[in-house]
């Protein structure tokens, strides 16, 4: 059992018809400041009845300055992408990186526009959970 308050991603089963999944898909590979995407149904335990589908959006450094303007695109381009009753949360991932592991385990991975960039948050992420692991004990020796 997951604790309460964790995030748990998993892959979406039928998330789409094809039109609107391939729509969905060209425009966020159309989005200039996107280095890639996830795009997962999440689930905070213990305060949801069931998962939630999210774009999880990591944009590209060059972005970050006008982050407001990046969220209205990849928003606007959801918007246009899907039926009007549907709808799709969008989370911009520079903002919560530690929840990228936890996406790339669920293999949901859905565009992948800047590969290089892709690889520097993975080794960013990576970095950061053995600096946050603490040291093993040390096992002390004394001379006598």
């Amino acid at each position: 059992m997951q604790p309460e308050g964790r995030v748990h991603f998993s892959r979406p089963e039928q998330i789409f018809d094809d039109e609107v999944f391939g729509k969905l898909r060209l425009g966020i590979e159309n989005c200039p400041d996107v280095a890639f995407a996830h795009l997962a149904d999440a689930e905070v335990v213990g305060h949801q009845e069931r998962p939630g589908r999210v774009l999880f959006v990591w944009l590209v450094a060059e972005a970050m300055g006008s982050l407001r303007g990046a969220l209205n695109l990849v928003s606007e381009t959801v918007a246009d992408a899907l039926p009007e009753d549907r709808f799709l949360d969008v989370v911009i991932l520079n903002s919560a990186p530690e929840l990228l592991e936890g996406l790339e385990k669920a293999d949901c991975l859905f565009v992948v526009r800047d590969a290089d960039e892709r690889n520097r948050a993975l080794a960013a992420v990576a970095s950061q959970r053995t600096r946050d692991e603490p040291e093993p004990p040390r096992r002390w020796w004394w001379p006598f």
